[in-house]
């Protein structure tokens, strides 16, 4: 995950890169009593709006984060889907549109320079990252908080911990009682104080931090700080309290959002199924054709309040593949047959749940709809798992966008990380950037099973 700040910092980028193509293609291009922004206003409008559009839809912003090769593939499919949007809106207008001459250089120059930037920040990303100084109030007794910050800031370091000192606390070295906070950070030059759960802090001590915040510290909760960082609560530092005192889990009691949710699961089942329906019918076909058995698949699921409910998706098994009970799907599955393993990753064999979105047992968006055996296993051993229960599974959803499909205990602990984090955070612009991610992972698919 990104932060926001930096995010935003890579879309500037983008942002003039496009303005410099468009200036060159202008220049080289048109006739030269035109002017690409004045004559061309609408096809420059377009060409940029569809081009970070794309960039933001397919996540190629990850810079740094993974392979430069992937990158590649996101930039040139984001340039590619940008070019034919932003010619095909901006057709319309005679006297606004591109040439082909200028279209074919604008693709060429905008893939360049937006493929560019990113390419040099890979070869300088040693010198361009300042990593974290990071000083613990209270101990990391387990090594969850360094496993924590390895995972959302892996080139983060932490200099050590104030508090009461206990023998081989995985957090460097003891510093100091609680109340030589300000003076340890400065002393190991810590450009962070991080709150652990169990901090002491007194009102003195908190006054201090307080006056270093408001002076420009860096001050912050391990809990919201990774919250706002990986964007998923970590289960190993929540507690009841925490949970309780922190803003958000409001959907259940502000009525106009809930409203608001079932509406626009509504419409959107609607259109989509208005969309797919030829889609889905060629499916049909070729399942029915490749191997015997149903072409909708039916299995029950837990919803809303522990509730079990039907769900519909085109099987992509065959039809005994659970004649020994249930199973967790695995990577290369032999019970998948040929064209399921490719609806699979594609999503299509969740294009039926639509029909549940319409009905109401499920959401747009939402936790992923387990089996009531894995559910009763897992509530078990995992803390909070049945707080993903509050509210309606979905058809698709922050984990499912975040994370590979699962199939293990860990792999579900993960996921309700992400699920709580959505819960907690839940509101349109965030169903609105889910949509956005799950049009990426659709093409660039990634761990479907």
């Amino acid at each position: 995950m990104i932060s926001a700040y930096r995010r935003a910092l890579l879309q500037v980028l983008d942002f003039f890169c496009l303005l410099l193509a468009l200036v060159i293609s202008g220049l080289t291009t048109i006739a030269p009593d035109l002017g690409i922004f004045q004559d061309y206003t609408g096809a420059s409008l377009f060409t940029v709006f569809f081009y970070l559009l794309f960039f933001y839809i397919l996540d190629a912003y990850s810079v740094g984060m993974e392979d430069f090769k992937e990158t590649t593939g996101r930039v040139l499919v984001a340039c590619v889907l940008g070019i034919i949007s932003s010619a095909t809106a901006s057709y319309a207008f005679d006297h606004w549109r591109f040439d082909r001459e200028t279209l074919s250089l604008l693709f060429a120059l905008s893939l360049l320079f937006c493929l560019g930037w990113r390419w040099l920040y890979y070869l300088n990303a040693e010198k361009l990252t300042h990593p974290l100084r990071i000083l613990l109030v209270g101990a990391d007794r387990t090594g969850k908080v360094r496993q924590l910050l390895a995972e959302g800031l892996p080139k983060a370091s932490i200099v050590g911990y104030v508090g009461e000192p206990v023998a081989d606390a995985e957090c460097g070295p003891h510093l100091g009682a609680s109340f030589m906070v300000l003076s340890a950070a400065k002393e190991k030059q810590a450009t962070m104080i991080l709150l652990l759960p169990d901090a002491p802090l007194d009102d003195d001590i908190a006054h201090e931090l307080l006056e270093a915040k408001l002076h420009g510290s860096m001050v912050v909760d391990i809990r919201s700080f990774y919250e706002h960082v990986v964007k998923r609560l970590p289960l190993s530092q929540i507690n009841d309290e925490w949970l309780l005192s922190a803003e958000g889990f409001s959907l259940n009691t502000r009525g106009s959002l809930r409203r608001l949710k079932r509406a626009s699961d509504v419409f959107i089942s609607l259109v989509l199924l208005v969309l797919a329906s030829p889609l889905m019918l060629i499916s049909a076909l070729i399942i029915r054709l490749e191997s015997p058995g149903p072409v909708i698949y039916k299995q029950d699921r837990v919803g809303l309040h522990e509730r079990e409910f039907t769900v519909y998706k085109f099987r992509s098994m065959r039809q005994d593949a659970e004649k020994n009970g249930a199973v967790w799907a695995s990577a290369h599955d032999a019970r998948v047959t040929r064209f399921g393993r490719f609806i699979r990753k594609v999503r299509i064999d969740e294009l039926p749940q639509l029909i549940n979105v319409l009905k109401g047992d499920m959401s747009f968006i939402g936790p992923r709809p387990e089996r009531m055996a894995f559910v009763r296993e897992l509530k078990k051993t995992i803390p909070y798992y049945g707080l993903r229960h509050t509210v309606k599974p979905g058809l698709t959803g922050w984990a499912q966008v975040c994370y590979p499909y699962g199939a293990t205990e860990d792999d579900a602990r993960r996921k309700l990380e992400y699920d709580l984090y959505y819960i907690k955070n839940m509101s349109l612009l965030l169903d609105i950037h889910i949509i956005f991610k799950t049009v990426g992972v659709v093409l660039f698919p990634k761990g479907a099973r």
